[in-house]
């Protein structure tokens, strides 16, 4: 570091709390807001890689004014924005984001940009069905970063197609986590693995998903569930209380069948985390890993357990393809599951050797831009730290947290809920879109 080098923090662009979020009434509503924990998983890799300890995160708080006073650049690490309907409409502020980042004289970079979308085909005309607020948003961005980086090759292809020439595919940082290389242990498949983990939520809603195949085989195979969308089930380990009736209607929708999710939750073998050590410690205890959450199954790789992803979408496909990481389609798994498909499946070999091309491509790319100060010479990340979980935190994630007396509460209003028409809960929704756009209408103008 040279004598004149701007020594002021980092200001990281959206950062969830790292130690790990208490189970608490005040923090319910800020806990909900965070739909998939799985964030966790890049934006601590992002803030570590590039800045060390020396951060603080913006989360749409400060103005620019000020954080041009109080730091040296900001770094965006705030994936899934090349959006189209309906998730262009998912609470981000694309405005606010635009407007700050325009204000801002201090080094900006944008190193995790993906597109947000359902399908898993490669649209070739995805970036026609983008709003103009998304556009401009991406096209600010690339005016102020001097390079933007993406989660895979598709991703940079639609941006180039708006006109975005300084695109280019790096990865997402939370599997260079590892350092120059992955570890050996991935490379060695159990033929007959004891101890499971499934990760797969389904929190978008699609009605194309397996999720109710998946959680029947958790149940019935003996194998752990990890969730990491915030809604029922998170709610019956940490939050019984907060239960409405239109979180049941949503797990409905979302899982199709509660009953192997109670018989989990029944079991102890329902888990859900908000701090990456936990998470991974837990997965490490683990022989191995499958699902359908990208994020949900880094913390096994970075532990050197094999995990299978599986790609429900063309998000999580780009990104397996950009690492070389073992997945196979949703629409290609067969009608029945078993363990043995997976293990099948599981190579690492051209993982590995993917992985070090990427990884040493990014490196590069952050030192030519000035942002590889935690990394030495050799590619080993100086400063490993990682996310000291809060000690309570630690208590509430490390036990499975739903008595029987709870569960039979939950199956009660779960009862209670079955015989209400899917319709009532449909016209509830439309009261709350009707409130949310009036609160969005009242806030562009300047109200609130």
């Amino acid at each position: 570091m040279s004598d004149n080098q701007d020594t002021r923090p980092t200001l990281i662009g959206y950062l969830p709390p790292l130690e790990g979020i208490r189970k608490t009434g005040a923090n319910y509503l800020g806990h909900s807001q965070f739909i998939n924990i799985g964030d966790i998983a890049y934006a601590h890799a992002g803030a570590l890689l590039t800045s060390g300890r020396n951060f603080s995160a913006w989360n749409f708080r400060m103005s620019a004014e000020e954080v041009n006073e109080k730091f040296s650049k900001v770094v965006f690490f705030v994936p899934c924005r090349i959006a189209n309907a309906p998730f262009d409409e998912d609470g981000y502020p694309y405005e606010l984001a635009t407007q700050f980042i325009e204000r801002l004289r201090i080094p900006f970079f944008s190193l995790g940009e993906s597109i947000q979308t359902r399908s898993y085909d490669y649209d070739p005309v995805f970036h026609k069905s983008l709003s103009p607020k998304v556009v401009r948003y991406l096209k600010v961005i690339a005016e102020k970063s001097p390079i933007v980086g993406t989660r895979g090759d598709y991703s940079a292809d639609v941006l180039h197609k708006l006109g975005i020439r300084n695109a280019v595919p790096l990865g997402c940082p939370s599997l260079y986590l590892n350092g120059p290389s992955l570890r050996d242990s991935l490379l060695h498949v159990p033929q007959a693995p004891e101890r499971v983990a499934v990760c797969y939520s389904n929190y978008q809603g699609n009605p194309h998903s397996r999720i109710a195949d998946f959680v029947r085989m958790a149940d019935h195979a003996g194998y752990h569930y990890v969730e990491q969308a915030f809604g029922l089930m998170a709610q019956a380990l940490y939050y019984p209380g907060k239960v409405t009736g239109a979180d049941i209607h949503a797990a409905r929708t979302n899982y199709q069948d509660l009953a192997p999710l109670l018989s989990l939750l029944r079991k102890g073998r329902m888990r859900y985390f908000t701090n990456y050590s936990l998470w991974k410690e837990f997965l490490a205890s683990m022989d191995f890993a499958f699902g359908a959450r990208m994020h949900g199954l880094t913390p096994a790789i970075h532990a050197g357990k094999p995990a299978v992803f599986i790609a429900h979408d063309a998000r999580v496909r780009e990104m397996c393809e950009f690492f070389s990481l073992p997945f196979v389609a949703e629409h290609e798994l067969p009608e029945t599951l078993n363990i043995d498909f997976f293990l099948s499946r599981c190579n690492y070999s051209e993982t590995s050797k993917r992985y070090q091309v990427a990884y040493r491509n990014f490196v590069q790319t952050l030192r030519c831009h000035g942002l590889g100060d935690n990394i030495d010479v050799s590619g080993q990340i100086i400063d490993n730290w990682a996310p000291e979980p809060d000690a309570q935190v630690v208590e509430e994630e490390s036990q499975v947290r739903c008595s029987s007396d709870e569960l039979m509460f939950l199956e009660q209003q779960i009862e209670i809920c079955a015989a209400i028409p899917d319709d009532v809960f449909n016209r509830l929704a439309q009261i709350k879109t009707i409130a949310h756009d009036w609160y969005l209408f009242r806030s562009s103008k300047g109200a609130m």
